[in-house]
C-alpha cells in the first residue's frame, strides 16, 4: 500500500502499516545489497528512515516522549551510520554539477574527485559491520511497534500535528529571515521535509488541498536540500587542506555563488508557503477530520 492513510482503514492501524511498510522497506533495501550497489542502497533506506521518523513526530502525543525517544534515537543511528558514504557521493555529485555549470574542462576538479571516489571506497569496505547493526536495529523497531498506545488515535490529532509541524517550520522560516545562516536554513528543511511527508500520510483528508502542500512542501524541501548540501560541502573545504588549494579555492568562489542564489530562491519560495497562518490551516484540517471516515477494527 502506499505512504498515505486509507478510508477504509482505523488510524491506528493505518499508522501502524505505515510505519511497518517503511521499517521492511528499510529491512529489504539494507539486506539485499550487493557488491557494487552499496550507494543506491544507502540512499534508499535513509528515505525509509526519514519517513519513519516522520510517522513517529506525527504520533509523538499518543506514544508519548519515552517511546517516541527511544524509537526517534534508534532510526537515526542507524542513518547515521550510514551518513559518511553519502556525504561523499552527494559530493562527488555536486563537484560535476558545478564543473558543468562553470563550462569547466571534465579535469577541473580532478584530484579532488579522486579522493572522493577513495573515500566512497573506504565507507564500501567498512559497509557489512554497519549493515549487521541497522538489521537489528531496524528489526528491533519492528518488534517494538505493535506496543505502540494508539487506541485512542484519531484523524483529528493527526490533523493537530500536521499543524504543530506547519507552525514550525514557520517560525524556522521567519527566524531563518531574519539571520540567512547556514544553521537556521537546515533547521528550517527539516520541518519543511516533515511538513512534505505527514501531508501525504494524511492526504485522503482532502486530496486536492493536501496534495498541493506536499506539492509544494518538496518543492521548496528539494531547493532547501541542495543549499544544505552546498553549505556542508563549503565548510568542509573551509576548515580542512585535505584537497587542493588551487581546486578549493575554485570550488569555493562557485559553492558561495550558488549558495547565494538559492537563499534568495528558498527565501522567496518559504514567504509564499507560509502565507497562511498556523490557525487558518489548523481549523481548516480539523473540518477535513471531522468528514473522515469512523472505520470500527483493531488498532
Amino acid at each position: 500500500m502506499s505512504y498515505c492513510l486509507q478510508t477504509d482503514e482505523p488510524v491506528a492501524s493505518g499508522i501502524r502499516r505505515i510505519a511497518r511498510e517503511q521499517l521492511a522497506g528499510a529491512l529489504c533495501q539494507i539486506s539485499q545489497v550487493t557488491d557494487g550497489k552499496e550507494a543506491a542502497a544507502i540512499h534508499a533506506t535513509r528515505k525509509h528512515i526519514k519517513k519513519i521518523r516522520t510517522v513517529l513526530r506525527l504520533i509523538r502525543q499518543e506514544i508519548g516522549q519515552e517511546i517516541f525517544l527511544e524509537e526517534d534515537q534508534s532510526a537515526r543511528s542507524v542513518a547515521r551510520a550510514f551518513s559518511g558514504s553519502r556525504d561523499a557521493r552527494v559530493q562527488l555529485q555536486l563537484l560535476e554539477k558545478l564543473g558543468r555549470q562553470a563550462h569547466l574542462d571534465s579535469a577541473a576538479f580532478s584530484k579532488t574527485s579522486s579522493a572522493l571516489e577513495k573515500e566512497m571506497g573506504a565507507y564500501a569496505d567498512r559497509f557489512g559491520p554497519r549493515q549487521r547493526e541497522a538489521r537489528t536495529a531496524l528489526q528491533e523497531i519492528c518488534d517494538r511497534l505493535e506496543g505502540w498506545p494508539l487506541e485512542n488515535l484519531e484523524a483529528q490529532d493527526l490533523c493537530l500535528a500536521v499543524k504543530r509541524t506547519y507552525r514550525r517550520g514557520r517560525e524556522s522560516f521567519r527566524c531563518t529571515e531574519e539571520d540567512p545562516v547556514a544553521e537556521n536554513f537546515h533547521e528550517w528543511r527539516k520541518r519543511v521535509k516533515d511538513l512534505w511527508y505527514q501531508a501525504q500520510i494524511v492526504q485522503k483528508l482532502n486530496e486536492t488541498v493536501l496534495c498541493e502542500i506536499a506539492e509544494s512542501a518538496k518543492n521548496l524541501g528539494q531547493q532547501l536540500g541542495n543549499l544544505h548540501d552546498l553549505a556542508f560541502f563549503r565548510q568542509r573545504l573551509e576548515s580542512g587542506t585535505e584537497f587542493p588549494e588551487a581546486e578549493r579555492t575554485l570550488l569555493l568562489g562557485l559553492i558561495c555563488s550558488r549558495e547565494r542564489e538559492l537563499e534568495r530562491i528558498t527565501l522567496d519560495l518559504g514567504a509564499r508557503f507560509y502565507a497562511e497562518k498556523p490557525g487558518a490551516l489548523g481549523r481548516r484540517l480539523l473540518h477535513y477530520a471531522r468528514q473522515w471516515p469512523v472505520t470500527a477494527g483493531s488498532a
